[in-house]
């Protein structure tokens, strides 16, 4: 007996098993979906996706129940594959904006570093200054009191 010859079922408990226990990921079923036309068929069952989908997203699995009045009808339920690909493409979004963010953060406290350093030299150039103007009068001071 070949692969091929298992039955769908057992092929779709596989790829479910290997959703639920993190050794498929959506990476993974995409790639699986592409290599053999059987597989792909199966990789849109909605209980694997849901798998995927309450695994990678556990705080969103599930929709938000409002408290929206009963005369509204009841919201389409997207197919788990769907849902899961919004909810990638948000996360995705939300993962570049903190990059971004990071990356404006590292630049300013980088900009104000170099502003202190500046100030820094400044101060340290004043110093100097300072300092060799209290080493003249000194120097000053020093000939007034040996010509005395």
């Amino acid at each position: 007996m070949s692969a091929s010859d298992l039955p769908d079922e057992l092929w779709a408990r596989v790829l479910e098993l290997g959703a639920a226990s993190s050794a498929l990921g959506f990476r993974d079923l995409c790639s699986i979906a592409i290599a053999s036309r059987r597989l792909g068929r199966l990789s849109v069952y909605p209980a694997l996706w849901s798998k995927l989908l309450s695994r990678d997203f556990p705080s969103q699995s599930e929709p938000s129940t409002s408290s929206a009045s009963t005369s509204q009808p009841p919201p389409q339920r997207l197919h788990p594959k769907s849902l899961y690909k919004t909810k990638f493409e948000r996360h995705k979004v939300r993962m570049a904006e903190a990059r971004r963010r990071a990356v404006f953060e590292a630049e300013a406290r980088v900009l104000a570093s170099r502003r202190r350093l500046v100030e820094l030299e400044e101060s340290i150039r004043e110093e100097g200054e300072r300092m060799k103007t209290a080493a003249q009068e000194l120097d000053n001071l020093e000939r007034v009191r040996w010509a005395c």
